[in-house]
C-alpha cells in the first residue's frame, strides 16, 4: 500500500463564524510534513533531550533521599523512578521523602515551587513533542496542529516561529538549574545528618 501520508493536506484554517444564519468562511491552505533535515525536527528534540536532563536530576535527588545510608544501589532505585511519569509526582515523591528524613521545609520548598512552575513548561514541551509538524506547500511556513490543548486552545495547523520554541528549550534550562540546586541543598542537608 503507498504511504500518502508525505502528501499534502487541506486543512480549514482561520475560521471566521458570523451570526448562526450565515454560512463559515474557510480558507483553505495546503500543508505536507516537514522535510527530513528541517531545522525544527533539532529544536523538537532539543526540548525532548533538555526535559530529559530535568527529570533526570529529580530522579538523582529521589535517590539521594531513598538511599540515604542504605547503600542502595541506584540500579535499584531506578527500578522505582522509571515508573513515575513527570516532574510533578518526582516532586512529590522529593516532598514525601524530605520529611520523612526529617529535612527542613526551608530545603523543600523549592521542590513544591519547581513543581508549579513547571506545569506551563510541561504543556509547552508536550505541544512540541506529540503534536504534528507541517509546512505550508505555498510559503513554506512551519506549522503546528493543534487540537484544543491546555497551553493553547485553538484548533488547527498553526503558525509556529522557531523562537517559540527555544523559549521553551531556555525555560527548561532555568528549571534545570532550580532542579540542580535543590540536589545541592538536599545533599548538604543529608550532609548534616551524617
Amino acid at each position: 500500500m503507498p504511504d500518502d501520508s508525505k502528501g499534502p493536506i487541506e486543512v480549514e484554517h482561520n475560521v471566521a463564524l458570523g451570526p448562526l444564519t450565515q454560512a463559515a468562511t474557510v480558507k483553505l491552505r495546503h500543508h505536507k510534513r516537514l522535510p527530513d533535515e528541517h531545522p525544527f525536527y533539532m529544536a523538537i528534540g532539543r526540548v525532548a533531550s533538555e526535559w530529559a536532563h530535568l527529570e533526570h536530576t529529580l530522579d538523582l535527588i529521589i535517590w539521594d533521599l531513598a538511599g540515604w545510608k542504605l547503600n542502595m544501589h541506584q540500579s535499584v532505585l531506578a527500578c522505582i523512578t522509571a515508573q513515575i511519569m513527570g516532574v510533578g509526582p518526582r516532586c512529590k515523591v522529593i516532598q514525601a521523602l524530605g520529611e520523612l528524613r526529617e529535612l527542613d521545609d526551608s530545603v523543600l520548598k523549592p521542590a513544591r515551587t519547581l513543581m508549579s512552575d513547571a506545569y506551563p513548561v510541561a504543556d509547552w514541551r508536550a505541544r512540541w513533542v506529540h503534536d504534528p509538524w507541517y509546512i505550508d506547500a505555498n510559503s513554506d511556513a512551519v506549522g503546528q496542529f493543534r487540537a484544543m490543548p491546555n497551553a493553547d486552545r485553538r484548533y488547527g495547523i498553526k503558525d509556529i516561529d522557531l523562537d517559540d520554541v527555544t523559549k521553551t528549550i531556555k525555560e527548561i534550562g532555568a528549571l534545570q538549574e532550580r532542579a540542580s540546586a535543590l540536589r545541592n541543598s538536599v545533599l548538604a542537608a543529608l550532609g548534616a545528618y551524617t
